[in-house]
């Protein structure tokens, strides 16, 4: 509870300078779990970001392919794939290098689909800007070495950037992160506040220093505060409250 007052301390301290919000999606507003493709916002959360997104100018920052965040919330303003989409007063538009990209992780796609029969377990996903292979479900140690291996050649072959997460391993557009998105959505002469639970937050907790960070569960970070996850909607509620 310390740090969360500590927390609304700060924010109350610039609320009155409009600050934008930027908010995870999974770890943060729901959690982690196996099956992330029926990862769903509960009747709360709904509530939750219809409130925040009418009090604050707010982001949702995501792994996730646009689409997914609109299924799940509703029609809001996303940073997608990790900032390779901007979806933003309902216009969407992709970063310049978007298109060949596609067009790569289509074939790697086609070309290592067939390792899901092979490997029980795995799951591999087409999120258009990068291929997700999602390992949750693998209970044999030797076959999550394998894959990982098969994943590590992949991206060194393409010469693209890999990331290992919690039972995740993605491959992804090389240089794009949630940091330089948010810098180029942030209105500098405004104070931020971000949110997020996971490496590639901590890529906003660095590029954006001068915001107020927030890291959701345990583990080193580069964020000025930290919350448990359990924490993240009793604070969010508490926002709505600082006039």
């Amino acid at each position: 509870m310390y740090q969360e007052n500590k927390i609304i301390h700060r924010i109350e301290k610039i609320i009155s300078m409009e600050p934008q919000l930027f908010l995870d999606y999974d770890g943060t507003l729901v959690p982690i779990i196996k099956n992330p493709e029926i990862n769903q916002a509960d009747y709360d959360l709904l509530k939750l970001i219809s409130h925040l997104d009418s009090r604050f100018e707010m982001y949702i920052v995501t792994g996730r392919e646009v689409s997914d965040i609109i299924r799940f919330l509703g029609e809001y303003n996303i940073i997608g794939l990790h900032g390779s989409i901007f979806h933003i007063d309902g216009q969407t538009i992709n970063i310049p290098e978007f298109a060949p990209y596609v067009e790569l992780f289509n074939q790697i796609y086609q070309n290592t689909v067939y390792i899901q029969e092979k490997f029980h377990g795995l799951r591999i996903y087409n999120k258009t800007g990068s291929i997700l292979f999602h390992m949750g479900n693998i209970k044999n140690q030797r076959s999550r070495e394998t894959v990982h291996k098969i994943i590590n050649f992949l991206a060194f072959r393409y010469n693209i950037e890999l990331y290992t997460g919690i039972d995740i391993i993605e491959l992804r557009i090389p240089h794009i992160n949630k940091g330089t998105a948010i810098k180029q959505i942030r209105n500098l002469n405004r104070p931020a506040i971000i949110i997020g639970d996971d490496r590639t937050d901590e890529d906003s907790f660095i590029a954006n220093q001068d915001a107020i960070t927030i890291k959701i569960g345990d583990g080193d970070t580069h964020a000025r505060f930290a919350i448990p996850y359990e924490r993240v909607r009793p604070l969010l509620w508490e926002l709505l409250k600082i006039l």
